[in-house]
């Protein structure tokens, strides 16, 4: 089933940073030097377009220089273009996050894509792109352990940790060249406290929120298939995941794999180490990466990637049951838990978050890092 990946979406200045790519077949490190000066009014736009209904958005916005948040672009009249002639509308919904037309259709394996965006009268556009199928078929497992550590002060700790791992499965008859992009990332559930009714008459329903994350952006995968003739990958580390409340729930683990172009391969082969997790492509640009985006002025560097992906999802579902810890709730406020409550006036639930009695997590939704709308999976 194809599911939307969280879109890598920073950039990372310093000049001449150093990062280690790490190699899915050869196990080892690649160390690439990037010239990354950031700079001020620099157009950065990416985006995708995919099999999918859901991973078709374009991000775009411009740079403010070294030490400011790069400024999202509205207003943009944004297209891809099949080779058909047919064309897909992108339509802004939040200031530079441009969607597909809810009734537009998604792309098609063997068809090819291009985009163009017209920002400020100037035109920005790809070159045709295949979006080539999904080859590999792939599995999750899970092992529980103990992961042991030392902290700065000389003491042993220990945590519960969850480790997840990958068999990929590719056709006995392999092509002659085909990439492949893995990422993972978690989704799980969480609840809003319940307040006391008799103090707090009107406080907000307990409600159950939806939480998403993209699991570090060194765990971006790539497999380049020229260099590789064995049909399968079995057993593979993905994640080591710390066990905690996350976890007294459904919690998933998603394994999105992408077919990708060369070029698409190459250019995250470059930026993958450069992806912070959760960051979005307001933030600081921290690096500059020209990708396959021109401008109709020949003298404008433009920074970022438009791709086209064939994807699909593998998930992993566990459950309390699965899971060897005792959790407890820290928004679920029963027997001594409640008098500290009290010590607020009646109905203040602002109150209790202005003192940190309640962190504001358990009162709203939206204070959730990464909360979303459910998913359609759960």
């Amino acid at each position: 089933m194809a599911n939307t990946p969280n879109i890598p979406k920073q950039f990372y200045k310093a000049a001449g940073l150093v990062f280690f790519v790490f190699l899915i077949i050869a196990s080892c490190s690649e160390v690439i030097e990037l010239d990354i000066e950031a700079s001020a009014n620099e157009v950065v736009i990416y985006g995708r377009i995919s099999n999918s209904y859901d991973a078709n958005e374009i991000f775009i916005s411009r740079t403010q220089g070294a030490e400011s948040a790069a400024l999202p672009i509205s207003g943009a009249s944004v297209q891809v273009i099949d080779n058909n002639g047919l064309v897909r509308e992108f339509l802004e919904n939040e200031p530079g996050v441009y969607v597909m037309r809810p009734s537009d259709a998604p792309g098609e394996f063997g068809s090819s894509y291009r985009l163009e965006a017209v920002i400020d009268g100037k035109v920005y556009s790809t070159e045709f792109q295949e979006l080539m199928p999904v080859i590999s078929q792939d599995e999750l497992r899970y092992e529980i352990g103990v992961e042991r550590d030392i902290t700065s002060t000389g003491a042993n700790i220990e945590n519960d940790v969850v480790k997840i791992f990958a068999d990929s499965k590719l056709p006995d008859d392999l092509p002659e060249d085909f990439f492949i992009r893995w990422e993972i990332e978690e989704a799980y559930s969480t609840f809003t406290a319940f307040l006391p009714v008799f103090w707090f008459p009107r406080a907000p329903p307990r409600t159950q929120c939806y939480v998403v994350n993209k699991l570090g952006a060194d765990q971006i995968f790539l497999l380049d298939g020229r260099v590789i003739r064995r049909n399968d990958l079995n057993n593979r580390p993905i994640i080591t995941r710390v066990i905690d409340n996350s976890f007294q729930n459904k919690h998933y683990f998603n394994l999105i794999q992408s077919s990708i172009s060369q070029e698409n391969h190459d250019y995250w082969d470059d930026v993958r180490s450069l992806t912070i997790s959760n960051g979005t492509i307001f933030d600081p640009v921290l690096g500059k990466l020209q990708g396959n985006i021109s401008s109709n002025d020949p003298g404008e560097e433009v920074f970022g990637f438009f791709e086209v992906i064939g994807i699909d999802t593998t998930r992993l579902l566990m459950t309390n049951n699965d899971i060897p810890v005792f959790f407890v709730d820290p928004c679920l406020f029963l027997g001594d838990r409640v008098p500290p409550l009290l010590t607020v006036p009646p109905n203040c639930v602002q109150c209790l978050i202005d003192e940190k009695i309640v962190e504001e997590s358990c009162i709203f939704c939206s204070a959730v890092p990464n909360s979303t709308s459910r998913p359609n999976y759960y």
